[in-house]
């Protein structure tokens, strides 16, 4: 995807993405994973994936350089949920494009799967009732990610923790976006 953008924009990937995405959105926390100097958090990984109790360890500085448009970058939580409400409504995308990253792809036998362009689309429950989410996991070594859309209710929500393959991320996310829905839910109500 990233040689793509590279031929279509006429320069680096990651200079397209700072000019087109990144400072249009104002996302001045998100950076290219090899630059020096970050002020970023300690990256721990665990000792051993598959045996957690057996402690972790702090991870040296990443290097992403081989991931570029699947991962090339660090970004907060508050820079992904720029990124997250930009991709809810056209704007910094057309609307075609943002259905094509909301549809999910279909095999050659016509079934659907549940990921698309990058993000995985499926429904969860939130303030009591279902909503269509539309997310994307990571855990690169030393972290891990947890952005949600739900673009029927124009909410999005990311959490991050500084350690790889943390269980708790995507769980905490869906709560936080529980409690907004819940909130929305009842501001609406008393609007009535």
């Amino acid at each position: 995807m990233s040689a793509v953008v590279e031929r279509a924009g006429g320069e680096p990937f990651t200079r397209f993405m700072e000019r087109q995405v990144f400072g249009p959105l104002g996302m001045d926390r998100t950076v290219v994973a090899e630059r020096e100097g970050l002020d970023d958090a300690t990256s721990y990984t665990p000792r051993s994936i598959l045996r957690t109790g057996l402690g972790i360890e702090e991870h040296g500085p990443p290097d992403y350089s081989c991931l570029a448009g699947a991962g090339a970058f660090l970004s907060t939580p508050t820079d992904l949920v720029r990124l997250g409400s930009a991709l809810l409504k056209p704007g910094l995308l057309k609307a075609e494009t943002l259905t094509s990253l909301q549809t999910p792809t279909r095999l050659t036998s016509g079934a659907s799967t549940t990921y698309a362009l990058g993000w995985t689309v499926g429904s969860v429950q939130l303030a009591g009732g279902p909503a269509r989410m539309v997310s994307h996991r990571g855990s690169p070594r030393g972290g891990t990610v947890s952005l949600l859309t739900f673009p029927d209710l124009g909410l999005t929500v990311a959490a991050a923790a500084n350690m790889t393959n943390v269980a708790g991320v995507n769980p905490l996310a869906l709560r936080v976006a529980d409690a907004f829905a819940r909130h929305r839910n009842r501001r609406d109500d008393s609007r009535k």
